[in-house]
């Protein structure tokens, strides 16, 4: 199967109504956890950057915790909700910039570098997974530390498998089509939106793709970028992850 990502262009139509489709999430739990391990290995917590931030939950909470971070996305239309928010917040600490996750390159480096929300599944190859990996380790200090997430083979494939699931928000309606490619270890999603608008019926698609990788690929690509320590947990937690762990924390050492 061949993907053209400047077709597919995810979260581009859905970018308005994202942040209410995820309200559910517990986002500052999740950068609560991020951040114990800058405790836990001894990082300074001076310059953060947030890779695949989109409309920018997780980072606003990560700056109350920094001098200042930035918020990085190739979703223009990701960016201008979030942007509306740190505005309306009067938030400084957080610069913005549209690029890409396999390729970014700063002048000064960061202390620590967070991806959140499975944005590393999207990275359908081993190679563009390494050139991400690389750019991060290019881009930390000595000592810094790359957290990401990431689901796990058995949540795509046994969790999502072909589920298809419909959700009514406050202000529309969402429908999830979920469908696993066994021989691509590929999940497709078809996401549409449904809402009214001056009594007129409206609706977007979009089309996402998620690759399941073993905790082993991901382990070896991290130190093939040259990282010196690559742990993996379950997410939330601080114990190993099993056969049947639906998603997974990556903390990795410069």
């Amino acid at each position: 199967m061949i993907i053209d990502f400047k077709a597919v262009k995810p979260f581009s139509k859905i970018a308005r109504f994202y942040d209410e489709l995820m309200e559910y999430v517990s986002y500052k739990s999740w950068v609560d956890y991020s951040l114990s391990f800058l405790d836990i290995f001894n990082v300074k917590k001076r310059r953060f950057l947030d890779l695949a931030c989109g409309t920018l939950t997780p980072t606003i909470y990560l700056s109350e915790f920094c001098e200042n971070i930035v918020g990085l996305d190739r979703s223009i239309q990701m960016l201008e909700v979030g942007k509306a928010k740190i505005q309306k917040l009067k938030n400084k600490k957080i610069k913005l910039i549209v690029s890409d996750l396999r390729n970014f390159h700063f002048k000064k480096n960061f202390d620590a570098i967070f991806c959140f929300f499975d944005s590393m599944n999207y990275l359908l190859s081993e190679e563009n997974l390494f050139n991400c990996f690389k750019c991060a380790y290019e881009n930390l200090e000595r000592g810094g530390v790359f957290i990401f997430d990431m689901n796990t083979i058995f949540a795509l494939k046994e969790i999502w498998d072909s589920r298809i699931e419909v959700k009514v928000h406050k202000n529309f309606t969402s429908i999830w089509k979920n469908e696993w490619i066994e021989e691509e270890k590929i999940s497709k999603l078809e996401i549409q939106i449904e809402w009214e608008e001056n009594g007129e019926k409206k609706s977007v698609k979009e089309f996402h793709f998620e690759k399941g990788y073993k905790v082993e690929e991901i382990i070896n690509i991290l130190k093939k970028a040259g990282f010196r320590i690559a742990n993996v947990y379950e997410h939330l937690k601080y114990s190993e992850p099993n056969s049947y762990t639906t998603r997974v924390q990556y903390v990795s050492i410069k």
